[in-house]
Formats: structure tokens, C-alpha cells, sequence
């Protein structure tokens, strides 16, 4: 996934936490944020932004940082097919750990298109 897309201040996690639409899924919680409905200016972006919130709960470092890389590969294939202007916070289980490639990808996929962010094109 390109840095372009990813969500970097603690300003924009905590408004999507607060005021997303929480989705959950087999392994992963999202929140999703249409980008109109942001307060700030700064945090209204016209792209796609995704962050990803791994919790200590999960394991070392390696292990978070694992799950991290997983999870941009995934949306590294699905950002062509998703539609523009919303804040997406990822947050694994601990399921994802056990979960295979292609079971994280349907998951999310899955996830996207029930919150209305992904089209499918990809």
C-alpha cells in the first residue's frame, strides 16, 4: 500500500473511532468514515485513507508487524476497486493470526463491500 493512502495523525484515528460506522467481520473490525463528515479540514481528504490499529493484546512486535504487513498486501489489490473519499480504520482479532492469505482477503473484502466502500472492479 503507498504511503498516499495511509492514515498517519492520532487527530484522524480518534474522530473515526468516535464517529465511524463500526463493522465486524470473522478476524477484523473496521470503521469507516465518509470524508464530508469530518470536522476538521485537515482530516477531509478527497482519496481513500486506511490506517491499521494493532493491539499489544496480540502478541511481540513480529507478530504485529506481521499482521500489519498482511493486511496492506490485502489492500494493496483491493484500493483499485474501492470508492474514493473515505477514512477506513482496520483492526485485527486475534484470529487473523491463524487465518490464511486468501481467508484475510475474502474477510476484508467482505467487510468492505458491507460497509459500502468497495465496488468490486479488482
Amino acid at each position: 500500500m503507498k504511503r498516499v493512502y495511509s492514515l498517519k495523525s492520532r487527530e484522524s484515528y480518534k474522530i473515526i473511532f468516535l464517529k465511524g460506522k463500526r463493522i465486524r467481520g470473522k478476524g477484523n473490525i473496521i470503521f469507516v468514515l465518509k470524508n464530508s463528515t469530518c470536522d476538521n479540514n485537515k482530516s477531509a481528504f478527497s482519496d481513500i485513507k486506511i490506517g491499521i490499529a494493532v493491539s499489544k493484546r496480540l502478541g511481540k512486535a513480529n507478530k504485529r508487524n506481521r499482521i500489519k504487513r498482511r493486511i496492506r498486501a490485502v489492500c494493496r489489490d483491493l484500493i483499485s476497486g474501492m470508492y474514493k473519499g473515505f477514512s477506513i480504520i482496520i483492526k485485527p482479532g486475534p484470529e487473523v493470526e491463524i487465518m490464511s492469505f486468501e481467508e484475510l482477503k475474502s474477510d476484508l473484502i467482505k467487510l468492505f463491500s458491507n460497509a459500502g466502500v468497495f465496488h468490486g472492479s479488482s
